[in-house]
């Protein structure tokens, strides 16, 4: 049936009738139910060695379908692949309280669409336990895990990963972590974690059909009435005092941006500007690199026609590969551009 088709008959029914309100009521609900059918998950592959080859053809799921780690699961245009999970101690400044203990999923997701939406760990991902028990997001769980979680605005194209905290009773185990598609709940993703902690490699290709433009050093890219460029990039040693954590290193971007539109405008580097490698994974401003630049950061309420330059530090790994640099223009909206520092 064609329910555009059926709408157009209602409205053309006497809006004052019971009989309109009943069948509009009966219409938004076979909308409702049609956009849910559009959000059923589809496993499209695994990370098991045959399952990094083409993608499997998607086929129905049934209901309630609980996938594994490692599945490479398709739902509306997400793509959503939990690569693991651990239970980090939290360290002596961090503890877990008593009878409980972190657990901490690695979750990588991909936007397979034409367009841009927001990933929230706060609002979309929970855990169950065997009893049904849901636990939320935890920020102490979060910073035990010494990565950022996967949130925030995802390009057509673009692939985020981090690591999702909760904090759990410590004598239970198996809990199943749920992913919900958007935040009025219709589609979702249930993934069990297994009795012990476990880790992958991202996939190495998730054939999304749409790519993200990434500029270069030196250019110059107009965004939002902003224009932006990365002068250069270097990687500070540190000093006796202050250095990278073992296995990491410090980088240090620097940037102009000019406002060119007709009125004041915010930049604030260290909400606006990060980092990502290869696997999505992000790594966001790092006090102990600024301190080693000795610089201001690109900050400032610009003025039209104003520009500022300066510099802002990060701490990543030794061994992280495809290093961009993010400029996210609309903090409460939706445009970002990726700028290759290697």
């Amino acid at each position: 049936m064609k329910i555009d088709l059926v709408l157009k008959g209602f409205i053309m029914m006497n809006k004052n009738t019971d009989l309109y309100l009943l069948s509009l009521m009966i219409v938004l609900a076979l909308l409702f139910s049609g956009c849910r059918l559009e959000k059923e998950p589809l496993k499209i592959g695994d990370l098991s060695p045959e399952g990094q080859g083409s993608p499997e053809l998607p086929t129905e799921s049934p209901k309630e379908q609980v996938y594994e780690v490692g599945d490479i699961i398709s739902i509306n245009n997400t793509i959503l692949v939990v690569l693991g999970w651990d239970q980090p101690p939290g360290g002596d400044l961090n503890p877990p309280a008593a009878g409980k203990k972190y657990l901490v999923v690695d979750v990588m997701l991909a936007n397979q669409g034409e367009s841009s939406f927001n990933i929230s760990p706060v609002f979309q991902m929970t855990l169950k336990d065997a009893t049904g028990q849901k636990y939320n997001v935890n920020g102490k769980a979060n910073l035990a895990s010494g990565s950022n979680s996967p949130n925030g605005e995802l390009n057509p194209g673009e692939v985020i990963r981090g690591k999702v905290g909760f904090h759990v009773p410590e004598d239970l185990v198996n809990f199943i972590f749920i992913y919900e598609v958007n935040l009025i709940g219709l589609g979702e993703v249930s993934v069990n974690l297994g009795p012990t902690p476990v880790a992958m490699d991202p996939p190495t290709d998730l054939n999304l059909a749409q790519q993200q433009e990434v500029y270069q050093i030196g250019d110059l890219i107009e965004i939002s009435n902003l224009e932006i460029q990365v002068i250069q990039v270097n990687y500070p040693p540190g000093t006796e005092i202050i250095k990278p954590k073992e296995d990491y290193k410090f980088v240090s971007v620097d940037v102009t941006v000019e406002n060119q539109g007709r009125s004041p405008q915010e930049i604030s580097s260290i909400v606006q500007m990060y980092l990502k490698d290869s696997t999505g994974q992000k790594y966001t401003f790092h006090l102990g690199a600024q301190s080693v630049i000795d610089s201001g950061l690109p900050d400032d309420e610009l003025q039209p026609r104003e520009k500022i330059r300066g510099q802002i530090g990060f701490q990543v790994p030794e061994n992280a590969k495809g290093l961009v640099f993010v400029f996210d223009a609309e903090i409460f909206g939706y445009g970002k551009v990726f700028i290759a520092l290697e």
